[in-house]
């Protein structure tokens, strides 16, 4: 995991908590894996900034997401924040589930074989993660890729995503105590909620799909969860 600080490159950043990750495949973010590293043929770019999602962002929040325009304003700064050292420099970018939740921007990005799901606060701090570049659920299902938090206590921030089955429309997640819309775009969803630390917070305790032909179906936590 590589740490930066943006504004004071030259001067160590002070340790952020560590991120509580989880992953569908055979390897996880934390420890010492380093930028660019490849893992079972999969490349990993992850960076972390020392500028927390702190609780005044979180506290932006929002219930249903805001489509984002990566072109111009907040959502070209941020896809420039999170393609810095992101490996493919000069190859076709695909940018998907770009979206904006109070003071939080997040995107899935793929560019050289690797591709990541970003997440940036104000266009100043936040982090990427590799995930995986496909996944396969039933047509009327979905998958969850990769989720976790970072932070602690009211800066907890969470974060969950995956993939979708090609009749699935639309998706609201239920967790810690909060139900809300998630983002849906190119076979993926995506989502963040505030939470707290020490109670997983993280954990989706369902999700309630709603297909192409109108009919909805919830998924209990169980269902979900592969690991």
């Amino acid at each position: 995991m590589r740490q930066i600080d943006l504004d004071n490159p030259a001067t160590p950043a002070r340790r952020p908590a560590r991120p509580r990750l989880r992953r569908r495949l055979a390897f996880t973010l934390v420890g010492a894996l380093a930028a660019g590293a490849a893992v079972a043929g999969v490349t990993l770019y992850d960076r972390l900034t020392n500028v927390p999602m702190n609780s005044s962002v979180l506290a932006t929040w929002t219930v249903n997401p805001t489509h984002m325009d990566t072109s111009s304003g907040q959502g070209a700064k941020t896809l420039k924040w999170c393609l810095d050292g992101m490996p493919g420099t000069g190859e076709p970018t695909r940018i998907t589930n770009a979206d904006l939740r109070g003071k939080v921007t997040s995107m899935v990005i793929n560019r050289g074989g690797t591709t990541v799901l970003c997440y940036v606060a104000s266009g100043s701090g936040g982090f990427t993660m590799s995930v995986s570049d496909t996944g396969n659920p039933a047509h009327d299902a979905i998958a969850v890729d990769t989720g976790g938090s970072h932070g602690d206590g009211p800066d907890t921030f969470n974060y969950a995503a995956g993939f979708v089955g090609s009749d699935v429309k639309a998706i609201s997640l239920t967790a810690h105590g909060r139900t809300f819309e998630v983002t849906v775009e190119g076979g993926r969803w995506t989502a963040w909620w505030p939470g707290s630390s020490g109670d997983r917070s993280d954990i989706i305790d369902s999700a309630t799909l709603t297909l192409t032909d109108g009919t909805t179906r919830t998924v209990p936590r169980a269902s979900l969860y592969s690991w």
